[in-house]
């Protein structure tokens, strides 16, 4: 009787060890899922505001641009009549030495005027550079037609339109191109602004002789999505504008004619080819920007869920699955039954590889639930054992499971056997 009394009361102290386990994790998902909808809601604030503050642009953009193009016009007009009227007050002089025209002498109009009128013209065109800024931010949501391109062209590209600026500077560029990229479908002008914007902006962080900007580029298998980051040794991004840095006008760069543009209208371009834009830095230490663009593959992806209790074979089918280039696939994984069968009904794979032998619930279970639930009937399934003559095979085979892989075997013909039955996928 005491012995019973014992094991009952182990057992309970294991189903409530096992209970408080299963809260934890349920806590700590909650809180992953809190803090997921925390940043979605920012993203969504940030977007809300990006649009409106696109609106404003637009309305100020256009007032701004008829004076200023006014401006424009007119001084070369008089810049030509000063030349022209020059050789007539020089005669004037000889006349009335002392006469003063605005307040000024003859000698200072002489010497001075020629330069005041240039500098009007480039402040007036300082001003239309802005104006032009604050259209491309106006309309930043509206790229030019897409085609089918591959991102190191526009890195290419992008590094030779800013070599002017990195010889004037002393500043090395370090490029590491995936040559094996696949394509993405973008504005090949937009995306080479992106860059440049960037590397313009690397380049006047920079203040010391030995700059370095460092280009990669590679493929995210996990979400098909190529990564596009830029990273330079710069003097970093100051607090004190780094949660605003993609918002128009700001900068830290005023005092050498930075208008704080050209990362808000970087923004606007990233955001609309589908990608998002993110930064790393410490003040001293430099800046990591890093891109991400969606690829044509990401719609054609096929999505996979491995299951099997053996962590070590997860990994290896993971491994071998994810050397295919031509085909990318989105990888899940689950450790028994149970969590296949929850991911079954969230994942949606397009390929399960199950394990037959598993706590909890064996693969004959799962392929039971999946037979009798016809949302997935499309799924393809692969067999996995290390136990050919097992009677649970033909039972799985009555169901119409006959797709075996063997254990142990060769990843090769693993990858082999998977690729003509999702040919059909």
């Amino acid at each position: 009787m005491m012995k019973d009394q014992e094991k009952s009361r182990q057992r309970l102290i294991r189903e409530l060890m096992e209970l408080r386990e299963k809260a934890q994790q349920l806590e700590s998902q909650q809180r992953h899922v809190e803090e997921a909808l925390k940043e979605s809601q920012q993203q969504l604030h940030h977007a809300q505001k990006m649009e409106t503050l696109g609106t404003l642009v637009a309305g100020v953009a256009h007032e701004i641009n008829n004076p200023i193009n006014l401006i424009m016009y007119n001084l070369p007009l008089i810049q030509k009549i000063w030349s022209d009227l020059l050789p007539v007050l020089m005669e004037k002089k000889e006349r009335v030495p002392h006469q003063k025209f605005g307040g000024f002498t003859y000698e200072f109009l002489e010497d001075n005027l020629t330069q005041l009128v240039a500098d009007m013209d480039m402040a007036a065109n300082r001003v239309a550079k802005i104006v032009s800024d604050l259209k491309n931010f106006s309309k930043q949501s509206n790229v030019a037609e897409k085609s089918t391109m591959q991102v190191n062209a526009a890195v290419k590209n992008a590094m030779r339109l800013a070599q002017t600026t990195l010889r004037k500077s002393g500043v090395r560029i370090q490029p590491d191109l995936d040559e094996n990229l696949p394509l993405i479908k973008g504005n090949l002008q937009s995306i080479e602004q992106i860059i440049l914007n960037i590397i313009i902006n690397a380049i006047q962080a920079i203040d010391h002789m030995d700059g370095i900007i460092r280009i990669t580029t590679g493929f995210q298998r996990k979400d098909a999505r190529i990564c596009l980051q830029i990273t330079d040794n710069g003097s970093g991004i100051s607090d004190a504008i780094a949660d605003k840095l993609f918002l128009p006008f700001v900068t830290d760069k005023k005092a050498e004619g930075g208008t704080g543009l050209g990362l808000s209208v970087t923004y606007g371009l990233v955001q609309a080819h589908g990608g998002d834009i993110s930064f790393e830095t410490r003040e001293g230490n430099g800046t990591t920007f890093t891109v991400l663009f969606p690829t044509l593959l990401k719609r054609e992806a096929i999505k996979i869920l491995i299951v099997d209790d053996d962590q070590t074979i997860r990994k290896m089918l993971i491994e071998a699955l994810t050397l295919n280039r031509d085909r990318p696939y989105l990888i899940e994984e689950a450790a028994n039954g149970i969590e296949a069968t929850i991911k079954l009904g969230t994942y949606r794979p397009d390929l399960l590889i199950l394990d037959i032998f598993m706590p909890e619930m064996d693969g004959l279970e799962v392929c039971r639930i999946i037979k009798n639930e016809p949302e997935l009937s499309d799924m393809k399934v692969i067999i996995s054992t290390g136990y050919p003559e097992h009677p649970k095979l033909d039972e799985m085979a009555k169901m119409g499971f006959s797709n075996v892989i063997y254990k142990p075997f060769d990843l090769l013909e693993f990858v082999k056997k998977v690729e003509p039955i999702l040919a059909t996928a």
